[in-house]
């Protein structure tokens, strides 16, 4: 079951998805939950350059400033509004087992 919101365009697939958002007041969930920016280095019409972008500069992130560094946590909303599921979870499996074709 996928619902968008009407302001943003931010995908939410599941409860899961919002549960870091859950002990926020409504007015501040509406203003976290928003979709990355427009990068001008990959067109607006397939995201999916912008999608991979995203989730190899969000491990670059940590590798360099540490995990939990608040730059890289943006990042992270970044590509997880932008990245399909299913493409996060066989790039993190990819990772995981020291095959993953990025500039990690």
């Amino acid at each position: 079951d996928l619902s968008r919101s009407r302001k943003s365009g931010t995908m939410v697939k599941s409860a899961h998805d919002l549960e870091p958002y859950t002990e926020m007041s409504p007015e501040a969930l509406k203003r976290s939950l928003k979709t990355a920016p427009n990068d001008v280095r990959t067109p607006e019409t397939n995201q999916a350059k912008h999608c991979y972008f995203k989730y190899n500069e969000f491990f670059r992130c940590e590798k360099f400033k540490g995990e939990g560094a608040p730059a890289c946590k943006v990042l992270k909303s970044h590509y997880t509004s932008l990245c399909p599921s299913e493409w996060v979870e066989r790039w993190d499996e990819q990772r995981e087992a020291g095959i993953f074709p990025g500039p990690l």
